[in-house]
């Protein structure tokens, strides 16, 4: 009869203390791997034309600013901020102190498309909801 003993020696437990804490040392540098999300840039000129053939213009600023023009008129400006792919944006057609919402999927680089979230303005919503604009290089 053999026996056996279930005593572990210093070089067991330090493997087994390594396997277990291993993982919870690296499972926070996993995760954020796929967690990083790439920082969109909406600052800058952005056209579109519409069905009827007007050519807007829209600029967007880093300081929060926006203009769009039509037809090479200035037709509304206003402020907004841009975060995590949403902007929010006031102008006085509507109200100036009403933010609407909106998110913006980014196509490519220099290719956006807007999707309202929310915007009681009914003429801003109608012109802006499902509109795809590309960058003025």
């Amino acid at each position: 009869m053999s026996t056996r003993s279930c005593a572990f020696t210093n070089n067991d437990l330090l493997v087994s203390f390594c396997k277990k804490y291993m993982l919870l040392l690296l499972l926070p540098a996993v995760l954020s791997c796929g967690n990083t999300r790439h920082q969109h840039e909406l600052a800058g000129r952005w056209q579109l034309k519409f069905k009827d053939g007007s050519k807007v213009l829209a600029v967007f600023r880093k300081d929060g600013t926006h203009d769009f023009f039509v037809n090479g008129k200035l037709f509304s400006s206003g402020k907004s901020s841009f975060r995590n792919d949403t902007l929010r944006a006031s102008d006085p057609i509507c109200k100036a102190d009403y933010y609407a919402t909106y998110k913006i999927d980014f196509i490519t680089a220099d290719s956006i498309r807007f999707k309202a979230v929310e915007d009681s303005c009914a003429p801003r919503k109608r012109d802006m909801d499902g509109t795809s604009l590309t960058r003025v290089k």
